[in-house]
């Protein structure tokens, strides 16, 4: 039986972490209207923090080279994987606190 290429199992894993960190952000897109019924909060409001998110994910990326530069690209995505999962477990088990 042959082996898949390594260069075969990084795109695979590369574009498996692409497509959850996509449904990850495109998140408050589904969720506005209960989002706005919930707490109260205005679409402009939700809009404004999908906004300032998608801005600090353009500004990081000069520093995230660095780092990457700096201690290496895989312990960096490694810890990026980790952190996002870690992120998207809690909003998993976020509960309704009234």
């Amino acid at each position: 039986m042959k082996r898949l290429h390594y260069a075969w199992i990084v795109a695979l894993v590369t574009f498996v972490v692409l497509l959850v960190t996509a449904g990850i952000r495109a998140t408050p897109g589904l969720l506005m209207v209960p989002l706005e019924t919930e707490f109260g909060w205005t679409r402009a409001v939700v809009s404004g923090a999908v906004a300032i998110n998608i801005a600090l994910f353009g500004l990081i990326g000069p520093f995230a080279a660095s780092v990457m530069d700096r201690w290496g690209l895989r312990r960096v995505m490694l810890s990026a994987i980790a952190l996002v999962r870690c992120r998207e477990a809690d909003e998993c088990g976020a509960r309704h606190s009234t």
